[in-house]
């Protein structure tokens, strides 16, 4: 990633020389990438405010949000299976694999979680606390990798904490003030944030060429845990469960792979706080524009808080 910001920005060194002629030709060819970079970045924003929108939709609709989760993977799994099947240049990968199978079993869980808070919580409320778990990575980022928080990060560190209190008392009226219990927030807040931590943990001990596998060991893990917690827990899936599970799992799979280009044009101080962000604000705008939801004045102060965190917390 690194050697790729320097190709598309280098420097006037020694070591790469430029004339004054080669600059405006760089120049607009800089602006065409950051502009295909925006349209992926804009893309995946879309896509993974989706994603959470359908878990709401399934439960106003009286659909099951973990049988609409499950077909999720299981779609998810084959779209990434189709893609190895076609792509010949993939190859086999240990490390991948295991990152790619603790991350699906991860992401089970969380699903497990997140169904049962947008349930009792609201959407809204929910995914801002989701969205607050991105603290995982820079916080493992800070005492493993040794990479020290700048004075901004600092701050919006600060803000976050501040956030869950005032995000705690200002759930959708009717459904109570987290009602879930601490319990329920804490585990959401764990288990999204060791999903969160996982591109970085990839990022640092895999090849960037084995997304595809890694993509494929992360939804297939999924697909078949999901099935596994069907058969043990007894749950049945209805026909008009299906579509909601094949949409929601292709804009799981677009979402992950929309990022990860992005990523090859934009910076990630740029991407990660641009998706929360402005995924946050979309989440909570469909909220309250389709269901109605009927948010407390302490909600919008943890709602801004979160926004003004989620960007503080990615500044360089």
């Amino acid at each position: 990633m690194q050697e790729t910001h320097r190709s598309l920005f280098p420097s006037r060194s020694k070591e790469n020389p430029q004339t004054l002629s080669a600059l405006p030709r760089q120049g607009f060819r800089c602006m065409e990438v950051q502009t295909l970079g925006f349209i992926l970045l804009t893309l995946s924003v879309l896509l993974t405010s989706v994603f959470g929108l359908i878990i709401k939709s399934a439960h106003h609709t009286g659909r099951n949000p973990i049988a609409v989760g499950g077909l999720n993977y299981i779609a998810a799994a084959i779209l990434g299976g189709l893609y190895l099947f076609f792509d010949s240049q993939w190859r086999m990968d240990e490390i991948t694999v295991l990152i790619g199978v603790g991350t699906g079993l991860f992401y089970v869980v969380s699903f497990w979680f997140l169904a049962r808070a947008v349930a009792r919580n609201g959407v809204a409320v929910t995914m801002a606390l989701v969205r607050l778990s991105v603290l995982a990575p820079i916080l493992c980022s800070i005492f493993i990798w040794d990479e020290i928080p700048t004075f901004a990060q600092t701050v919006g560190i600060v803000f976050v904490c501040l956030a869950f209190p005032f995000l705690s008392l200002g759930g959708p009226q009717g459904h109570g003030a987290l009602s879930g219990g601490w319990w329920l927030i804490a585990a959401l807040f764990v288990a999204t944030g060791f999903c969160n931590l996982s591109p970085k943990v990839f990022s640092e001990l895999a090849a960037p060429e084995q997304i595809p596998l890694y993509a494929f060991a992360l939804f297939g893990t999924s697909a078949v845990a999901s099935l596994v917690y069907f058969r043990t827990a007894g749950i049945r899936v209805d026909r008009n469960e299906y579509g909601h599970g094949i949409v929601q799992g292709t804009c799981n799979i677009l979402s992950a792979a929309t990022m990860i280009w992005a990523l090859k044009y934009l910076p990630g101080t740029i991407v990660f706080p641009v998706t929360s962000a402005a995924g946050l604000v979309i989440t909570t705008a469909a909220a309250t524009l389709f269901w109605k939801e009927q948010l407390r004045t302490p909600a919008f102060v943890g709602i801004g808080l979160t926004l003004v965190a989620l960007v503080l917390v990615n500044v360089k």
